[in-house]
């Protein structure tokens, strides 16, 4: 896992990531939690982990305009992603019995 002290500041690769979720309570708790990870001592020297305590800061958090939220509300979406995550366990579930 990268740190940001690995390399020059300019060159530091950040991770590309979204989280899909149902519903905008969904989005308001992690946010919350993700403030609350923000708020512990945690080492934040680590780029994806930076990046992870750093997920609730919205514009309506404090955060600046640029600041793009890494939290999408897409309830289609997110049954999609639920329905593939089913289908895999259920397969890896057959070949296990040997089906």
């Amino acid at each position: 896992m990268e740190k940001y002290d690995d390399r020059p500041a300019e060159e530091v690769r950040f991770t590309d990531f979204r989280i899909v979720v149902p519903s905008e309570q969904d989005k308001q708790d992690l946010l919350e939690a993700f403030e609350h990870i923000h708020d512990s001592e945690i080492d934040t020297n680590f780029v994806p982990v930076n990046q992870l305590a750093h997920v609730y800061y919205t514009p309506e958090r404090g955060g600046n305009d640029e600041i793009t939220n890494m939290i999408i509300v897409d309830p289609k979406s997110f049954d999609r992603a639920y329905s593939i995550d089913n289908e895999r366990v259920e397969m890896a579930k057959l070949k296990k019995k040997g089906k």
